[in-house]
């Protein structure tokens, strides 16, 4: 008998369903990018926990972030408290209490690579991906997770890790992992507007 029948054959007994299942398993990095990437402007609704050994329990906390434009971003918490984060290319501005505060990026090289992984997730960008970070995916471009370390030794002081959830054609989580267990988690809402 022909192999190449007895392998048709073979696969003639499998389920339809196994063979499409194999498929969606063969997300990789650029289909995930791809498949995230906004246009700026864009916004979308969050509810994030902040985990801080001082802390009882994680403090939870609400509001939006914005990616204005490339190398523009901001994150405005509305509750339990009014504080908003704008970075633009070399600088950061803080605002509490009707006061902002500028600091340059270069200052907070934690801060920059951050940011710089989460916009390239947002544009879709490998090359800026993997400037700072090193990277593994697992997982189906339904249902997919990207563990993301920086590539820094002085930055992975202050930045241990971030850990991007998503599927579907949208980020679901974003986990900020610190130094002495202390780390972020940020439900984005099904919420996103252009």
């Amino acid at each position: 008998m022909n192999s190449r029948f007895l392998l048709l054959g073979c696969l003639g007994c499998w389920p339809v369903s196994w063979l499409f299942a194999a498929a969606a398993w063969a997300a990789d990095i650029e289909t995930v990018l791809n498949s995230v990437a906004v246009s700026p402007p864009a916004r979308v609704e969050f509810i994030e926990l902040r985990n801080n050994p001082l802390f009882e329990e994680p403090m939870e906390l609400t509001g939006y972030l914005e990616y204005l434009a490339p190398g523009k971003m901001r994150k405005v918490i509305q509750s339990p408290f009014n504080e908003s984060y704008l970075v633009d290319q070399d600088y950061v501005a803080v605002e509490r209490d009707g006061n902002v505060r500028k600091l340059p990026t270069r200052a907070a090289r934690s801060l920059q690579s951050m940011l710089s992984g989460l916009e390239a997730m947002l544009s879709g960008d490998r090359d800026m991906l993997e400037k700072d970070f090193e990277y593994d995916l697992q997982g189906c471009i339904q249902n997919w997770t990207l563990s993301m370390q920086p590539r820094s030794k002085k930055v992975s002081r202050r930045l241990s890790g971030l850990v991007v959830r998503g599927g579907d054609a949208r980020i679901h989580s974003i986990r900020v992992d610190l130094p002495g267990d202390e780390w972020h988690l940020m439900q984005l809402l099904d919420t996103a507007t252009q």
